[in-house]
């Protein structure tokens, strides 16, 4: 059986690790995570964030050697067209995005991620089903940082529909909301009710860094494409823009998220 890129990792980590002469919690205190975080990924049952591969290089005097496997565990984690995205939500300052079939990835909590992934990989093993759900939980650990700055708008229809059943959804619409009251994102709902909106052709996402051009993605079944040519990124820039103007303020789409949660829950 061929190993997996996360166990590679796992081994090269502990390899190391017991070369420098360290336990996992003086090597976690050196590199600024916990313990149970190190134990973890050694064992293979966490996969490893750009940051702590980062982290890793530099305690280890191995620059660029853990970082190298870290793409290899997120090539192997996630579909080659969606791998990028991964190293985009971690480098970006602002994210932008516009979803009109699923909550987004990163404000899911893991029973709709679970019921999503069940549903769009009928065919596919509990064991493979666990693995991609644990891999987009992971992604959310960058929502504990403080960058970067997500806004989101999201078409009605996400939030009525029910993913894995009520309590599911009740439980989803519930993280949107503290989401909200915590200020980690401002979210906008585009209601049915708005008419000729722009966002038609399928979900938006708009990638802002510090020092570098804006980059956006798109996605369609199956499959993704990512959006590097000037024009073509400010056309949908543009678009995201036009789908904020046309949507719920904040605060009122705080308040129909709300209504919904109400509806389901009674």
């Amino acid at each position: 059986m061929t190993e997996s890129a996360l166990s590679r990792y796992a081994g090269e980590l502990k390899a190391w690790r017991e070369k420098l002469g360290v336990t996992q919690p003086q090597f976690a205190d050196q590199i600024g995570y916990s313990p149970a975080l190190v134990a973890a990924i050694e064992q293979s049952r966490r996969s490893p964030t750009p940051a702590f591969a980062k982290a890793c290089d530099a305690a280890t005097g191995a620059p660029g050697t853990f970082e190298r496997w870290q793409a290899q565990v997120t090539a192997e984690s996630f579909p080659a067209f969606f791998a990028p995205v991964v190293e985009f939500e971690q480098a970006a300052v602002r994210i932008h995005g516009w979803e009109l079939g699923a909550i987004p990835g990163l404000l899911q909590v893991e029973r709709y991620a679970e019921a999503v992934i069940l549903a769009g990989y009928p065919g596919d093993s509990a064991s493979s089903v666990s693995h991609i759900v644990t891999a987009r939980m992971e992604r959310q650990e960058l929502m504990s940082s403080e960058a970067p700055m997500l806004w989101y708008v999201l078409h009605e229809g996400v939030l009525r529909h029910q993913v894995g059943g009520r309590a599911v959804m009740v439980a989803q619409l519930d993280r949107l909301l503290e989401l909200i009251a915590s200020r980690r994102i401002v979210l906008q709902v585009l209601p049915f009710t708005a008419s000729d909106h722009p966002g038609v052709e399928g979900p938006i996402t708009i990638f802002e860094f510090p020092e570098t051009a804006t980059i956006a993605y798109t996605e369609c079944y199956g499959g993704g494409r990512i959006v590097e040519e000037r024009g073509e990124v400010a056309r949908l820039v543009t678009v995201m823009g036009a789908l904020k103007s046309c949507a719920l303020s904040p605060a009122d789409s705080a308040t129909l998220i709300r209504d919904i949660r109400g509806e389901l829950h009674g």
